[in-house]
């Protein structure tokens, strides 16, 4: 549905985006990921219109929306997108019947038709008790989903997120999180989010695009994208779990596995490594313990280097721990 080809953004002297290629199919969720100034907002505004490229290319369903190098250029309103936005904005001075509205009389809504319409919205976002009321009167969760309901007003088919979870506590972001997945797939949306909260594109998107220094370092499934980091960048960046150099695995350990390994450094999930009573692949000094989400989290070190991993189990209070390692789980990372 939409396909970007060597798309390139400058802002004086500095490139944001440095030839970006990216196809997005109907009816999927992709999200942007990265951090800040990596250029995804950017991006995710040239796709609404709100910039223009210098160079490349911008398709949907076969439409150029921007193409410098043939002056095409379809701008944001004629584009029909929706648009939900991290801080809301919603106008205070109206209710959220008359915001949900504006965007229905901009495109010259019949009067009769647009209560109808904010009203089959609101149902949809499960705030129509709360219909006749100002932005004020409502918390941060009732608020974003306003907004999500103006940007469905149109029935677009696509939907450009920035950030829409950012502003909520976190119990409210995964629930909210959830409903938008849901809404997405029950009326068959395009969506593209953009965030930097590696827990917010795991629980929407069906892909990921992680982003650094303008441009798309690796795309895939969250699965993919979390436990196959192809970088030490991107490993580090979703916090995939331990990364080490090659010779910790190799040195002094009987890991003789690791020998096979031609990168300098590897990943080593923090589910790859288990407490075992001798003969481990590495003999690790224990350093600390939390209990979180139902399960132990213990961090040891070995050779000058500190690994974290998980246990069902408190282990018992000893100096050293044996650890085994399952090796099929250790991911090699380009530099």
């Amino acid at each position: 549905m939409i396909h970007i080809q060597n798309l390139r953004k400058r802002f004086g002297q500095t490139e944001i985006l440095k030839g970006i290629d990216l196809e997005i199919m109907e009816g999927e969720f992709v999200t942007l990921l990265g951090e800040s100034g990596c250029g995804k907002s950017t991006l995710l505004r040239i796709i609404a219109g709100l910039e223009r490229a210098d160079s490349g290319r911008l398709t949907y369903n076969g439409t150029a929306l921007d193409e410098p190098a043939h002056s095409r250029f379809v701008p944001t309103q004629a584009r029909q997108f929706g648009f939900v936005f991290q801080d809301h904005a919603l106008w205070p001075h109206l209710t959220i019947d008359e915001n949900i509205a504006f965007p229905l009389r901009s495109y010259g809504w019949a009067k009769n038709d647009i209560a109808p319409r904010v009203a089959e919205v609101l149902g949809q976002v499960q705030m129509s008790a709360h219909a006749g009321k100002y932005p004020r009167q409502l918390s941060g969760g009732q608020r974003q989903r306003v907004g999500i309901a103006r940007a469905l007003a149109l029935s677009p088919k696509v939907i450009l997120l920035d950030e829409p979870l950012a502003s909520l506590d976190s119990n409210l972001r995964d629930d909210l999180g959830h409903e938008i997945r849901k809404l997405a797939k029950q009326f068959g949306l395009t969506c593209i989010n953009v965030t930097h909260d590696r827990r917010e594109a795991q629980i929407l998107s069906d892909r990921i695009a992680v982003m650094a220094g303008g441009q798309i370092q690796q795309v895939g499934a969250p699965l993919d994208i979390f436990s196959q980091p192809k970088t030490v960048g991107i490993a580090k960046f979703v916090n995939a779990g331990n990364i080490v150099p090659r010779d910790v695995l190799t040195t002094g350990t009987r890991a003789s596995f690791a020998e096979a390994w031609e990168t300098d450094w590897v990943l080593v999930p923090r589910n790859a490594l288990h407490i075992v009573p001798e003969h481990g692949d590495i003999t690790a000094r224990f350093q600390d313990m939390v209990f979180i989400d139902g399960r132990f989290e213990i961090k040891v070190e070995t050779q000058g280097q500190s690994l974290t991993f998980f246990s069902e189990t408190r282990p018992a209070p000893v100096e050293h721990i044996e650890l085994r390692i399952s090796h099929e789980h250790v991911v090699p990372l380009s530099a």
